[in-house]
Formats: structure tokens, sequence, C-alpha cells
């Protein structure tokens, strides 16, 4: 009986038939690797939008001239989301924004929420385009 029972034992350890689950692959950060950017002046913002993404869970687009974007990873805190804000402003030690720059995102529900810039990289047009944040050339008539 104990031969037995050790049997049932080794045989309920051994492997299972059960396929195992396929690991995710992992995701490719298209922007790794390009060198830090730097907008010159807080004042030459014009726009932004807040999204979260697969791989990150804050990024922040900021354009500075018309269709000049860049692309900023940050970890927030505070009690709004940044995602519903209406306004941005920029608190750093200096005139321009760059990696380690505090973001106070505005809601109209005077929440806030206060983020801090992890990486800034600038984004070429076809990237803006791709990320549906200029709309494309229209088509002449004619």
């Amino acid at each position: 009986m104990l031969i037995s029972l050790t049997m049932l034992l080794a045989a309920g350890l051994g492997p299972t038939t059960e396929p195992t689950p396929m690991a995710k692959p992992a995701v490719v950060d298209p922007y790794a690797g390009r060198p830090s950017a730097r907008i010159l002046s807080s004042r030459n913002v014009r726009n932004f939008v807040v999204r979260r993404e697969e791989a990150n869970d804050r990024v922040v687009y900021l354009e500075t001239s018309r269709n000049v974007w860049f692309r900023g990873e940050m970890i927030c805190r505070g009690a709004g989301d940044p995602r519903d804000a209406h306004s941005l402003e920029p608190v750093s030690h200096s005139l321009g924004i760059d990696d380690n720059t505090t973001l106070v995102f505005r809601e109209l529900s005077s929440q806030t929420s206060v983020c801090t810039l992890v990486s800034l990289v600038s984004l070429t047009e076809a990237e803006a385009l791709d990320l549906k944040l200029i709309r494309p050339p229209k088509a002449k008539k004619g």
C-alpha cells in the first residue's frame, strides 16, 4: 500500500499534458534610444494632449509651434486625472521644459494632477500624423 500511494503521488506531480499559456511578447518602445528633447520656453506650448497607452500609463503630447509635437512620459499624483485637464502649467527652475519638469494639470472641477516628466522626445511629422495629433493635408482641387 505504501508503494501504490507513492506511485499515485508521483503520477500526480508528473508532467501534465495541458498546454502552457504563451507569454506576451515584450512591447518595443519606438522612442527608446532617442536623445532627450527640450522645449526652450514654456510659453511656446500651444496645445497638449494626455493619453494612456499600452506600454505607458500616462503620456503627454505637447505642441509648440504649428505641428511641432513632443512626447513625454510622466509619473502623476493628485486627485485629478490629467486627461480631463483644461489647462497646463509647467513648474520648473528654468524657463524651458525637459526631463524632470513638473507639470500641473488643472480641471474645471478645480482638481489638479501634479506630474513629473520622466522623458521628453521630439516627434516627426509622420509620427504626429500616425498618432492623429495633426490632420493630413487636404487634397488640392482642380
